[in-house]
């Protein structure tokens, strides 16, 4: 990947993990707080196959492939002939 498609596709990955954390917010919003019910192991467990959660995913498997995908090597070329170069 050259360093433009890099820093695009870790630009996305950051857009759409941002885009989940808001919906997760919004998603714990819903909730009454102050209540007696409210279970955090109960909302990440009705958070885990929501469409938030999805987005998620996708967003760091965005970052994921923009970190660390290797980078392109541009291929060198001589001015040279053979003949002067070095072995």
């Amino acid at each position: 990947m050259t360093i433009i498609q890099r820093t695009i596709v870790v630009l996305i990955g950051t857009q759409l993990a941002a885009s989940a954390v808001i919906l997760f917010i919004f998603d714990l919003n819903s909730y009454n707080h102050f209540s007696g019910s409210f279970s955090w192991l109960h909302f990440l467990k009705q958070l885990a196959g929501s469409f938030s959660f999805y987005l998620f995913l996708t967003g760091l498997f965005f970052l994921l492939i923009g970190i660390c995908a290797p980078s392109r090597k541009k291929k060198r070329i001589s001015v040279h002939g053979k003949e002067n170069s070095l072995k």
